[in-house]
């Protein structure tokens, strides 16, 4: 293979297939745009997949050659393998786990689509080789280190832990694995719950390095002080990938600390009290409880929202100050004697101690959120900032701090998903969400690596002909034991972890070049469209604009046939960056559509200022046509805006002829909903293609 500035790059490869099928590979290979191939030809029981070598770059062969019992991984490590099919016979995901690349169909070998797909699957092998030749570094560095060097996956939630590491540990003559709780189980348990904020606050981007000491329990069941650091790597869409670090023995240095330093018992920027005190004065609580049944306390465990994207816009020092003044307006708050304090990062936590009833904490938590109205005030910028707030109480019997702190955190996850600004009060069936909710995270990342999803596509209809006219591109994932799950179950999740990215990458690529592929097979089904999902998260990346015309570009689909879809909350949580890549996008071909809307702000002002194509009226107030004639008037109010804005207009969930005539006679242009079709899978939206006019307009004329 060459890569030359002075001549057209080059490969070598082998294609192995029946006679017709080698003569329409060579013929479309000669004709290749860009490359030049040089091509040999065997029989399909010729090829050795076990003695792949350097003779050839790539494999070109019929899909009946792969064996469904060999790893991907044996396969596609050494050489790229593309497999060839007749039409719909077999899956992407069975010639990937039989160890192809990827799998093309035989009426689609255009010379163009088949230097593309080399061209990738040959970039995509490099990359991997590099991979492993940067692992191979890797490994070696960490071999050399003193201190303890510890590499996480956060995509396969493993770590790689040096011998270094281990020998802090006093187990550097055991086989320990790669799971976290190597670590986290030999983590003191009154520094686990610092320790874990701490990675997460950096994960999530809410701080510039992961710092944290804490105490770590040996072979001999004694504890030794060490400090982690670490620093997170970020893929080109912002999501976090993985974080590497160290641990440094610091034993000797906390032992001459604790003889002379009481400042360790306060926090340097707002002057409250520490964790360390936090966790002393509940210490002492509990025991308390534990002598006194009618000695009661409470916990609030304080986090304020959207707290990264008020560091972004400000900037660390103007947070820092937003922090400092939150840590006076809190102590305000409280009683004389009642502990407040800063746990780390944005997050505060006051102790409530021999309170009459546990109501006092709601109270308390009532009165925070109506200070927090006020805004905070940075020289000639105001401030505006909320927080979700979580309460535990001595009602639950707790034998150790962290058992509270960690019930508090709990509660504060479910005030957030809540839709901030709240408060939540912990109950047991939230220890077990939680951990429903860490199993189904795990379980996503998994999904993504084994690539376990796939794209239905539901029918867009023009009411007035009931002829297609687009797609609406909808996830499915494929749980290996509980099959399809809709994205009720994991779309919020996915926005909450920033496995949405990726997610919708996958999406935009498969949707795209299936609608690529159904414009070559039906040419008269060129103005069918397909209107894709954009998150917040995807919105916020810098190179949202050139990983789109990307995929574009490989795939061969004009921007005229592609909507985004995006909703109201999305544009307003930034809307100055929206509006730079909003008009990108737009300049572009592509058309924006409001997604849900008259759920959000509606607020006219946007809609303008976005340049937006097309509104899709949510779900909730097409329901109403037919039943509530109040709440159902928002429709033609949205059906007029619309067109008073010369936009386009989509009616969601429609259900029922009643509500097709009515949107009709609204004059709405389109629709979608169970009416006309679920959401399917892509063999059976290829039937519906064909078809075209798929619904007798006789729904729309009435009885």
């Amino acid at each position: 293979m060459t890569w030359s500035d002075d001549a057209p790059p080059s490969a070598r490869v082998l294609i192995a297939a029946e006679t017709e099928l080698a003569a329409q590979l060579i013929a479309a290979l000669r004709e290749a745009p860009s490359w030049r191939f040089e091509t040999s030809v065997v029989h399909p029981t010729e090829v050795d997949f076990d003695r792949i070598d350097d003779e050839f770059d790539v494999y070109l062969v019929d899909v009946s050659t792969l064996d469904p019992h060999v790893s991907s991984a044996d396969v596609a490590g050494r050489r790229p393998v593309i497999a060839i099919c007749h039409e719909l016979e077999t899956s992407l995901e069975r010639v990937r786990a039989a160890g192809g690349y990827e799998l093309l169909e035989q009426q689609d070998l255009t010379p163009r689509t088949l230097e593309r797909t080399i061209r990738h699957a040959l970039e995509q092998a490099q990359l991997g080789a590099s991979l492993r030749e940067a692992k191979a570094r890797h490994a070696l560095l960490m071999r050399a280190a003193n201190d303890g060097l510890w590499e996480w996956d956060l995509n396969t939630d493993t770590i790689h832990y040096s011998p270094r590491w281990k020998q802090l540990f006093g187990i550097d003559d055991e086989d320990i694995g790669d799971s976290r709780d190597v670590w986290l189980s030999r983590v003191h348990q009154d520094d686990l719950p610092g320790l874990r904020a701490d990675l997460s606050a950096h994960i999530d981007g809410r701080s510039v390095i992961h710092q944290f000491e804490h105490r770590v329990r040996q072979r001999d069941g004694g504890y030794r002080w060490v400090l982690s650091r670490g620093l997170v790597r970020r893929d080109r869409w912002g999501r976090a990938s993985a974080l590497a670090g160290s641990l440094t023995d610091i034993n000797r240095r906390k032992r001459a600390e604790a003889l002379a330093a009481p400042h360790a018992l306060h926090d340097e920027l707002t002057g409250l009290p520490s964790r360390r005190v936090l966790v002393e004065r509940l210490e002492h609580a509990i025991e308390q409880n534990r002598r006194d049944p009618e000695f009661r306390f409470s916990v609030l465990f304080l986090n304020l929202d959207r707290f990264k994207v008020l560091n972004d816009s400000i900037g660390l020092d103007s947070a820092d100050r937003i922090l400092a003044q939150l840590a006076q307006r809190l102590r305000d708050c409280v009683a004389e004697g009642t502990l407040v304090c800063r746990y780390g990062g944005d997050e505060f936590a006051i102790l409530i101690e021999g309170n009459d009833e546990f109501s006092e904490a709601d109270r308390l938590a009532a009165a925070i959120h109506d200070n927090l109205r006020q805004p905070f005030d940075l020289d000639e910028q105001t401030i505006f900032t909320t927080a979700s707030i979580g309460i535990t109480n001595s009602a639950r019997n707790y034998e150790r701090p962290a058992e509270v702190i960690r019930d508090a955190g709990v509660a504060t996850s479910r005030a957030k998903r809540r839709g901030k600004s709240r408060s939540s009060t912990f109950d047991t069936a939230m220890r077990q969400e939680a951990l429903n909710t860490l199993r189904t995270q795990m379980q996503l990342r998994e999904a993504i690596v084994r690539q376990q999803f796939e794209v239905y596509y539901q029918p867009i209809v023009a009411l007035g002909s009931c002829r297609l006219t687009g797609f609406e591109a909808l996830v499915r994932w494929n749980h290996p034991k509980r099959g399809v799950i809709g994205p009720i179950e994991f779309i919020a999740l996915a926005e909450e972890t920033g496995l949405i990215v990726p997610i919708g990458q996958f999406v935009l690529r498969e949707a795209c070049s299936q609608m690529a592929a159904w414009h070559r097979r039906s040419p008269d089904a060129n103005d069918v469209s397909i209107s894709i999902n954009l998150s917040g998260h995807q919105l916020g990346s810098p190179t949202l604009v050139t990983d789109i015309e990307q995929v574009l570009d490989e795939v061969g689909l004009p921007p005229e046939a592609v909507k985004l879809e995006l909703t109201e909350s999305t544009l307003i949580d930034d809307p100055t960056t929206a509006t730079r890549i909003l008009g990108r996008l737009r300049d572009r071909g592509i058309k924006l559509y409001i997604d849900d809307f008259g759920t959000g702000y509606s607020s006219l002002s946007y809609l303008h200022r976005f340049a937006i194509d097309g509104l899709k009226i949510d779900k909730s107030f097409v329901d109403m046509v037919g039943h509530d004639d109040r709440k159902a008037a928002i429709v033609p109010s949205i059906v007029g805006l619309a067109h008073n804005l010369g936009m386009g207009v989509v009616a969601e969930g429609v259900e029922t002829p009643q509500q097709a005539r009515e949107l009709t006679l609204l004059d709405c242009g389109e629709a979608q909903g169970y009416l006309f079709s679920r959401p399917v899978p892509r063999d059976q939206a290829s039937e519906l293609i064909v078809r075209r006019i798929l619904w007798d307009d006789d729904i729309l004329k009435g009885p």
